[in-house]
């Protein structure tokens, strides 16, 4: 929690966030997270609902409003492709960030620790081993894969403009 850090620095934050957004020309918008914007059930620990978390309430309405084009979190060593959120909900075609968790690297697991959440889309095999993603970006094409160390592909996903 930011407030038992620092006063006032999740606003910071945010304002900070917004002028970046704002002031840049660049074409592609995307933002880098450690936490993860989703909150999971935990296998063993009925009382942890899904849901949105703390970091997702605070920062989603403002990619949304912003144009963020992106959002790669990380923080729960596993890779999860949410697809398109807008206001909190999946969105069919291409509105509001596509959300990627990015998965594993290093030597802390978690096997079996996550639920599935309902907006997940493509989730890396269970138990989790390492996996890199790859990037490709073009003016209005960007390309997401994720592949596991043997070269094996999880995912690939497009965000098209």
């Amino acid at each position: 929690e930011t407030r038992s850090f620092k006063r006032g620095l999740l606003e910071e934050q945010l304002a900070w966030l917004a002028e970046d957004m704002e002031t840049s020309r660049k074409n592609w918008k995307v933002a880098l997270l450690h936490k993860d914007v989703l909150q999971y059930r935990i296998h063993g620990r009925p009382e942890r609902t899904e849901g949105i978390s703390d970091i997702g309430e605070a920062f989603m309405p403002v990619f949304d409003m912003l144009g963020v084009d992106l959002v790669f979190t990380a923080h729960l060593h596993t890779y999860r492709n949410r697809g398109h959120i807008y206001a909190f909900a999946k969105t069919p075609e291409q509105k509001g960030p596509l959300y990627i968790l990015t998965g594993v690297a290093g030597n802390v697991r978690y096997p079996n620790l996550w639920v599935d959440h309902a907006l997940d889309q493509t989730v890396a095999p269970q138990p989790e081993t390492d996996n890199y993603l790859t990037m490709t970006v073009t003016h209005d094409t960007l390309e997401i894969a994720c592949f596991l160390p043997d070269g094996t592909k999880i995912d690939r996903v497009e965000v098209v403009k």
